[in-house]
């Protein structure tokens, strides 16, 4: 089983070479003359400090492609703020009491572990070899201390197949690792290995790590060979020997691509679109360099009378040579003289370089040291949105396949480790998204943030004609819409359940107050009745005093309070205490009466 498993991985190691050999020389001279530190080509360069800046003349493209790197790791993966949120495909369940405080806490428990691990230097590494190969890749393995530990593969040290879908699945990788990191690392290995640690133990070999979806495995069964996507250490050579086989539950790479042409694997870059001007200014760059050493130190042509004097003549500042004045003309003339234009040199070279920085959006990243700064961030990203457009199939790219499968990998290990709280049992078998949050995923949402002002101004301007058109508004919808395009932590909002309760108790406490206020005016309206009534003259009696002896007649002596109340305020000869008398604004109105 061991050897037939080993052919598998040999097999397909040269299958995937083969496949990736006619993107190799256009790697290499992007790593030669853009990113020299970066790219591995042979095992032999393992761990050596060669000098590799030697075809680097001018460190235009070098300088931008740090700009770009920089500029993405603040723009989509800042550790200072969160730059991503949990959300879920059914809007209307975000909004159900518990959920949006249980989706928040999720969220800040993955940035915590991504800042307590190597996470953020490693993906600022990746954005550069993404800008300048068009492809870049990193593993995320299970830490015990950390939860997780990130690990950069740069180009050439990797090999890449996708699925169906077009999907980043398969992954081989060289390791040149040495025997002393074989023992230590393996529990079984070679008799080789252990020789070598004990006489050389720096030593180095080379390993195939080959990481590819399981044909046949039970998910029910627990073990690494149960396991979704397998995971092999082959050393290569020395009789092929399979050092371990183990397995992940989820694809343990992230494999980005800056764009891709049709079914291809591996993707294209600004730095594949910026080579040729790279490279016409390194040649320009030498070139002027030459002229102008032309120009300052022109080759010379020497008499041959010197050569009687041993050849002892120098052209340095100051040196005193010595010739025959007999002699017919100068001992020592300039071949020919160089007038070289090196100023209209110098603005072409501006202008390549200008066009080298457009490529790697120089101009973009650079945008806030450059813009005027009372300027606030709405009118920065308003007035680039343009820039922002030319870096939106990136963004989206990045999100399909750098973050999400990140996330998803983050909180795999995290929920087997038990670091995130239990999923609430409404959300499951619910279906999750990641929605982005970075600012310049925000400065695109910019526009939609500016329709909704723009659409609540002219309504209000309408509303003045027409008050009803307001009702074609979901203020509700457009607040929620808002804080999410903003990047508004969803547990500072309340439930919809919860904004229906205090929406209702405000409405009857409105209602309580209406009530008194009517019952206030009703009884105001009595009393200024009793007293009109009170000044008509009935033989001698008022008219309000007739009615009363009336009504006891006709209810047997009682009288409703309301009415007995007011004939009391205007007459004191009625048997009713004063203190009954209404209190506030009414009693002394009443008393007045």
């Amino acid at each position: 089983m061991e050897k037939e498993c080993v052919r598998h991985v040999l097999r397909r190691f040269h299958e995937l070479e083969k496949e990736r050999r006619t993107w190799e020389a256009q790697w290499q001279e992007i790593s030669r003359v853009m990113l020299p530190a970066k790219g591995k080509w042979s095992e032999e360069s393992h761990n050596k400090g060669w000098k590799k800046h030697g075809a680097i003349v001018d460190s235009t493209a070098l300088y931008a492609l740090r700009i770009l790197a920089a500029g993405m790791h603040g723009g989509l993966s800042s550790p200072a703020r969160p730059w991503f949120r949990f959300a879920l495909k059914d809007k209307a369940l975000e909004k159900a009491e518990g959920v949006g405080k249980w989706l928040q806490d999720t969220q800040e428990r993955v940035h915590a572990v991504l800042s307590g691990s190597n996470f953020y230097p490693t993906v600022h590494a990746h954005y550069a070899e993404l800008a300048a190969f068009g492809t870049a890749c990193f593993l995320i393995e299970e830490d015990s201390d950390e939860v997780i530990r990130c690990r950069n593969l740069t180009v050439g040290e990797y090999y890449l197949d996708c699925d169906a879908r077009g999907r980043v699945d398969t992954l081989y990788r060289t390791v040149s690792m040495t025997a002393r990191q074989i023992a230590e690392r393996f529990a079984d290995y070679p008799d080789i290995i252990r020789e070598s640690a004990e006489k050389d133990s720096l030593q180095a070999f080379t390993v195939i790590h080959a990481i590819e979806p399981r044909a046949e495995y039970d998910p029910r069964k627990i073990g690494a060979k149960n396991r979704r996507f397998a995971s092999y250490y082959v050393l290569q050579g020395q009789g092929s020997f399979l050092l371990e086989e183990d397995g992940y539950e989820e694809f343990p790479a992230c494999c980005p691509r800056w764009d891709v042409t049709g079914q291809d694997v591996y993707g294209r870059g600004p730095g594949m679109d910026a080579l040729p001007d790279v490279n016409m200014l390194q040649r320009m760059r030498q070139d002027g360099l030459e002229a102008l050493e032309l120009e300052i130190k022109p080759p010379m042509n020497v008499s041959n009378s010197l050569r009687s004097q041993g050849g002892q003549f120098s052209l340095r500042p100051g040196y005193a040579n010595f010739v025959d004045a007999n002699t017919q003309g100068p001992a020592i003339t300039p071949t020919y003289q160089i007038q070289a234009n090196l100023q209209a040199l110098d603005a072409y070279l501006q202008q390549i370089r200008q066009q080298i920085g457009e490529h790697f959006y120089k101009d973009l990243f650079l945008l806030l040291s450059r813009s005027d700064k009372r300027m606030t961030a709405a009118e920065v990203y308003e007035r680039n949105a343009e820039k922002l457009l030319m870096l939106g199939p990136t963004l989206e790219r990045l999100r399909s396949e750098l973050f999400q499968p990140l996330i998803q990998r983050v909180l795999g290990i995290m929920k087997r480790n038990g670091k995130i709280l239990p999923v609430p049992d409404i959300l499951k078998g619910r279906e999750w998204e990641i929605e982005m949050q970075s600012s310049l995923a925000l400065a695109q949402k910019s526009s939609d943030i500016s329709a909704i002002e723009n659409i609540m101004a002219f309504a209000g301007s309408m509303a003045r004609v027409n008050p009803d058109v307001l009702d074609n508004l979901d203020m509700d919808e457009m607040l929620v819409h808002n804080a999410k395009l903003l990047g508004v932590p969803l547990s500072l909002l309340r439930g919809k359940d919860k904004v229906a309760l205090m929406r209702e108790a405000r409405r009857q406490e409105q209602a309580k107050i209406m009530q008194e206020q009517k019952a206030w005016e009703m009884l105001e309206k009595g009393v200024s009745t009793a007293k009109s009534l009170s000044e008509v003259d009935l033989q001698g009696k008022n008219m309000a005093s007739a009615l009363f002896a009336d009504m006891q007649k006709g209810t047997g002596g009682s009288v409703p309070s309301d009415t007995a109340q007011a004939q009391s305020a205007d007459n004191p000869d009625m048997p009713q205490e004063r203190e009954k008398r209404p209190q506030g604004n009414y009693a002394d109105k009443t008393a007045q009466a």
